[in-house]
C-alpha cells in the first residue's frame, strides 16, 4: 500500500514551480539591453538570491526529502531505476519532439547544422542542457536541472545507504567537500549545476525526512531570521553559499507554515502543481520562448506584464496537462506491446 503524501512536500514543491516559472518569465526582461526591471512578476531576487537558485534549492530538498520518504524503509534497485527511468525520460522525448517539429516548422530549418551528430546522444539521456555550457548540444527543452536530476538519482542509493549506515561520517564528508569547492572551485561546470556542491541541499532533504519529519516553532523562527537578515544586510559573499543556506532557511519555515494553510482549497491547487510538476517544467521554458517573442516589450507597462504572465500560466498548464495524458497514453501503449510480446514469448515456451 502507498504511503501517504506529505502535505508540505506539495506545497514547497507547487512554490518552486511557481519559483522557476517566475524566473523564466523575468528572464525575458532581465537580459534585455537595458533589462526592463519594472515589468518583472514580484523581482528577479528574493531574499538576495536569484529566484531562480530559490526556486531550484527548494527542488533540490523536496527530492532528496521525497526520495528518502518513500525509500527509508526498502529499495529495490531494478524497481527503482526502472520507476525513474520511466517518469523521466518517456515524457522528455515527447516534450523534445514537439518542440523540435514545431520550432523546425515554424523557422522552416535546423539551426543546430554544425553541432556534431553524436551529440544528439546528450539529448537522449537528458543530458544536453545541463552541458550546454562546456559543449554544443542540441539542447530545446529540460532545462540544465533534468541532467542533475538524473544523476541524483543515479547515486541515491549509495547515499541512502551510507545515511543508514554512517550518517555522521557522510554529513562530516559533504561539508567539507562543500567548504573546499567554495573556498577554491577548480572546475569549469558552473558550481550551481556541480551536484558536490548542491550535495548539502539534497542531503538536507534526506535526514529532515529520516531524523526531523516536522518543523517546529523554533525551527521556523531561525530560518526567518536567516532570511531577513540576508534580505536586510545583503551579504556579498557567494551567491552559491547563500543560495545553500537560503533554500535550507525557506524549507524549515515553509514545513512549519504548512501545517498552518493547508485546508481543502490550498491542498487541491498544491496537488495538482505537484502532480503537473514535471511536465511544467518540460513545457514552460519554450512555451515563454514563443510566446514573449510576440510582444513588444520595450513598451510593456507592469500590469500588462503581469497580465501577459497569467496568461502565459494557463497556456503552460494546459500544455503540461496534455503532454502528461499523451505520456500515459503512450506508457499504456508501449505496456500493452510489452505484455503480447511476453504473451507470445510464453506460448512459444510451452
Amino acid at each position: 500500500m502507498p504511503r501517504e503524501r506529505l502535505f508540505y512536500l506539495d506545497f514547497i514543491r507547487a512554490i518552486a514551480a511557481i519559483a522557476i516559472v517566475i524566473t523564466h518569465y523575468n528572464a525575458t526582461f532581465l537580459y534585455m539591453d537595458p533589462p526592463i526591471t519594472n515589468c518583472y512578476v514580484i523581482d528577479a531576487y528574493v531574499f538576495n538570491v536569484y529566484i531562480g537558485s530559490f526556486g531550484v534549492s527548494l527542488f533540490l530538498i523536496i527530492s532528496g526529502a521525497a526520495l528518502m520518504f518513500v525509500y527509508g524503509k526498502g529499495l529495490n534497485l531494478k524497481k527503482f531505476y526502472f520507476k525513474r527511468f520511466k517518469s523521466l525520460y518517456p515524457m522528455f522525448w515527447i516534450a523534445y519532439a514537439v518542440s523540435f517539429l514545431y520550432i523546425y516548422v515554424y523557422n522552416r530549418s535546423w539551426e543546430y547544422t554544425t553541432i556534431p551528430k553524436k551529440n544528439m546522444l546528450l539529448t537522449l539521456i537528458g543530458m544536453d542542457g545541463y552541458l550546454a555550457d562546456l559543449l554544443p548540444t542540441f539542447y530545446l527543452v529540460g532545462e540544465w536541472f533534468l541532467g542533475f536530476i538524473v544523476i541524483f538519482y543515479i547515486i541515491f542509493p549509495l547515499l541512502r545507504f551510507l545515511i543508514e549506515k554512517q550518517p555522521v561520517l557522510l554529513a562530516i564528508g559533504c561539508l567539507v567537500i562543500y567548504a573546499l569547492l567554495m573556498w577554491k572551485y577548480p572546475m569549469k561546470l558552473y558550481a550551481s549545476k556541480n551536484i558536490l556542491v548542491r550535495l548539502p541541499e539534497l542531503l538536507f532533504g534526506m535526514y529532515f525526512i529520516k531524523y526531523i519529519k516536522k518543523s517546529n516553532l523554533i525551527m521556523a523562527v531561525c530560518g526567518l531570521l536567516v532570511l531577513i537578515c540576508n534580505q536586510i544586510f545583503k551579504p556579498e559573499w557567494s551567491q552559491d553559499i547563500q543560495t545553500t543556506y537560503i533554500g535550507i532557511a525557506s524549507f524549515l519555515v515553509l514545513v512549519y507554515v504548512a501545517g498552518f494553510v493547508k485546508n481543502k482549497n490550498v491542498h487541491a491547487i498544491c496537488a495538482w502543481i505537484s502532480k503537473y510538476s514535471y511536465a511544467i517544467f518540460l513545457t514552460h521554458h519554450i512555451t515563454i520562448f514563443v510566446f514573449m517573442g510576440k510582444f513588444n516589450l520595450t513598451s510593456m507597462v507592469h500590469l500588462e506584464s503581469y497580465m501577459v504572465f497569467f496568461g502565459l500560466c494557463f497556456v503552460i498548464a494546459v500544455s503540461s496537462v496534455i503532454l502528461f495524458i499523451v505520456d500515459k497514453y503512450v506508457e499504456k501503449f508501449f505496456a500493452l506491446i510489452c505484455g503480447k510480446i511476453r504473451k507470445n514469448n510464453n506460448v512459444e515456451n510451452v
